[in-house]
């Protein structure tokens, strides 16, 4: 939401889509929905036609797309707490079906929507460049962002698209310390 409120208060036209009716609402209360500049959609990312369908839906609204932030994503019930072995096909799918599926979903469309120059920033994890024990769909999911994104440039930089992730971390002291245990390391900075 800050990404949205930022780029909105610089000017830009925003489209936002999300699952969550409470998030949404929370936007519309933010960013004043019946603004020429703002459009709000109930989207599941897993859905490929929803996601084309929401895309096409924005270009016809304000006539291009010129960059996209794509933010979805789940953890899952039993984040941190089972092993590989013991994981549920269901778990399984549904985190891969948001995270990586998801991504891939919305990356395709905005990239068929977009004629350049323009931007794409998708959203990994630290665990998409460190394995971490007892996290195994959602590291694998954020592990494979990073794998669509480093192709995507490759794909699309000829046609001024840049196409780049972010890989967040914990942002306090303690959380820090907990991750850092996850991970192996000595301490945290």
């Amino acid at each position: 939401m800050a990404t949205a409120q930022i780029l909105h208060s610089r000017g830009a036209t925003v489209a936002i889509g999300d699952l969550d009716q409470a998030a949404l609402d929370n936007a519309a209360n933010s960013l004043k929905p019946g603004e020429d500049r703002v459009m709000l959609t109930q989207l599941d990312v897993s859905k490929r036609t929803a996601v084309d369908s929401w895309v096409k839906s924005i270009v016809q609204m304000f006539g291009k797309l010129d960059g996209a932030a794509n933010c979805a994503g789940v953890i899952g019930k039993h984040h941190g707490t089972r092993m590989l072995e013991e994981l549920e096909d269901d778990q399984w799918n549904l985190i891969l079906g948001v995270n990586l599926t998801g991504m891939m979903y919305s990356m395709r469309a905005e990239l068929k929507a977009m004629k350049g120059p323009g931007s794409i920033v998708c959203v990994s994890s630290i665990q998409g460049t460190h394995g971490f024990a007892k996290h195994a769909a959602y590291a694998a999911s954020k592990h494979g962002i990073l794998g669509l994104v480093k192709t995507a440039a490759k794909e699309v930089g000829e046609r001024s698209i840049r196409v780049n992730a972010v890989t967040p971390y914990a942002h306090t002291l303690r959380l820090a310390s907990g991750m850092a245990k996850l991970m192996d390391l000595a301490e945290v900075q």
